[in-house]
């Protein structure tokens, strides 16, 4: 999907004079299969447009429970949809409000000088190759497919009676630099995984352990995620790294550096990345003065060490 070619109604459908779905849209045209976006900015840009206002909340539920289902003056529109995202251009600066990046697994490519060389050696070879290789791809690619829809059809015909992870998925979920709301995101991540394996049992639990090349995949994954999503708060803590400032102007800053000038964002993506960090404080000034007070956003080593909190256990008096 190219720059400027998509709308609400072209993504997830509208109802005609019967109340019938119109046309094909693509959410459902692409169930089970992959959409890519060359420049995802045109999927924010259509979520402004008036007649694309609920782009974002479709988007946004599609993707976390698998369902469209919107409401209209001539009926309903509801179906299936499982279709998985692939999006260019500064995954970190999508403007869909807060809640999309959390829905995304982040692809990192740094093209290095080694890389560069590695790309033009393979795009030569590509232009080299014979109808025989090409034709030995062309036969890999339809097993490919075969193998995963008869996969996609046993998990139908005899689904898992639950899912089961082991404790040491939960102890690499529990490390520090997975985020709360990541958390399911690389669960379902290994779900896939044990879905993908050679051997499929359904009509029992699917037990999903952690082994060697799985905590390779989510290792990978998070370093991605991480040296990507956390690249502008690494660009608001090394600006104001050892400084003070107001809470407004703090704002300010960030709705001009990070969210395009929504202040509305700016908020939102202060609560989601600074708050809870060991280096960032909010303080309210000392000294008094008539009027509101406002808030000092202090970026520094914590000077004060918070009381353990022990959640879940009732304390008497």
């Amino acid at each position: 999907m190219g720059a400027n070619s998509i709308t609400e109604a072209g993504m997830f459908g509208s109802v005609d004079d019967e109340g019938e779905i119109a046309g094909r849209p693509i959410a459902r045209e692409m169930c089970g299969g992959f959409l890519g976006f060359e420049e995802f900015s045109s999927m924010s840009d259509a979520s402004k447009k008036d007649h694309s206002l609920d782009m974002k909340n479709q988007l946004l539920t599609s993707l976390d429970n698998g369902r469209v289902q919107k409401a209209m003056r001539n009926g309903w529109v509801r179906y299936t949809t499982r279709y998985t995202i692939w999006a260019g251009t500064q995954p970190a600066r999508f403007e869909l409000d807060s809640g999309l990046d959390r829905r995304f697994f982040i692809i990192d490519i740094e093209m290095t000088p080694e890389k560069e060389r590695q790309y033009k050696l393979a795009q030569h070879r590509q232009a080299n190759m014979g109808v025989e290789e090409r034709t030995e791809l062309a036969n890999l690619n339809i097993e490919i497919k075969t193998w995963i829809r008869q996969r996609m059809e046993q998990a139908v015909a005899n689904p898992p009676t639950g899912i089961i992870f082991d404790d040491d998925i939960m102890e690499w979920i529990d490390r520090p630099d997975v985020r709360s709301f990541e958390a399911d995101l690389f669960r379902r991540l290994c779900i896939g995984y044990a879905m993908m394996q050679p051997v499929y049992r359904g009509g029992q639990p699917l037990i999903i352990r952690l082994d060697d090349t799985l905590r390779a995949i989510l290792n990978q994954s998070l370093e991605m995620r991480r040296r990507v999503m956390d690249a502008d708060l690494e660009l608001i803590r090394s600006a104001f790294w050892m400084k003070d400032i107001s809470k407004s102007m703090l704002l300010k800053e960030i709705s001009r550096m990070i969210t395009g000038g929504d202040y509305q964002s700016a908020k939102r993506w202060l609560i989601e990345n600074l708050e809870g960090q060991s280096w960032y404080e909010e303080v309210e000034p000392s000294v008094k003065r008539r009027g509101r007070k406002g808030v000092i956003c202090r970026f520094g080593p914590s000077s004060t060490e918070s009381p353990a909190i022990d959640w879940g256990v009732k304390k008497n008096g």
